[in-house]
């Protein structure tokens, strides 16, 4: 086969790796409205998050991108990156403390389901959905950023199955893109995620010991 061929050919798995990882996404989603809403109960819904993330690595890395290319190495955080990072910790926590309320600590939910939750939000959006959609709009990274951080908020449109109001459902999903913009120009900046796992799963281990009321 000639290289002319082969770079023809190039596209095809990689139109089917982003699509995969968008699927996951619809199926990720799913999981964490069944999560909220009961029907996937703890420690399940943890273990289960893991498995968007993975898979949609995993698709990535089969199609021709490079752990780099999905974040996946150590690196340094820059002056730059601590910034964005110190921002989003004080936004994300004076938009979640207030509305919960201590209830004592809750030790299983700081080890185990905190850092469940960080990273595997972490490794799907930031390392998998991030990716994909940098790799279809190649010439358009704002355009993906904005895309990613959009379903990133969508991703938490469950308390609208649980009677909230859509005021505050809107509420609860713009607090996650403004982090995931947060964190995805870090990750990009910086070129890792580690970072950005690290801080994801401390603001979880503090705002799952301010559970909302009721």
């Amino acid at each position: 086969m000639s290289t002319g061929s082969t770079a023809a050919a190039k596209p095809i798995p990689s139109l089917a790796a982003i699509v995969g990882v968008l699927l996951l996404w619809l199926g990720y989603a799913t999981l964490q409205t069944l999560s909220v809403t009961g029907y996937v109960p703890e420690p399940w819904s943890a273990a289960a998050s893991m498995v968007p993330g993975i898979l949609g690595v995993g698709a990535l890395l089969a199609a021709g991108l490079s752990r780099a290319d999905c974040f996946l190495r150590l690196g340094r955080l820059s002056g730059a990156g601590f910034a964005v990072l110190a921002a989003v910790l004080v936004f994300a926590l004076a938009a979640v403390l207030p509305l919960g309320q201590w209830q004592g600590w809750n030790w299983r939910a700081a080890l185990i389901y905190a850092p469940a939750s960080g990273i595997s939000q972490e490794l799907f959006f930031r390392s998998a959905l991030l990716p994909a959609l940098q790799w279809a709009l190649r010439t358009r990274p704002g355009l993906a950023l904005l895309l990613h951080s959009a379903l990133f908020g969508l991703w938490h449109i469950a308390p609208l199955f649980v009677g909230t109001p859509i005021w505050a459902v809107l509420a609860v999903m713009l607090v996650p893109f403004l982090s995931g913009l947060g964190w995805g120009w870090q990750v990009r900046h910086d070129g890792t995620v580690v970072w950005a796992m690290i801080q994801h799963s401390l603001i979880w281990v503090i705002a799952l010991q301010f559970p909302l009321p009721g």
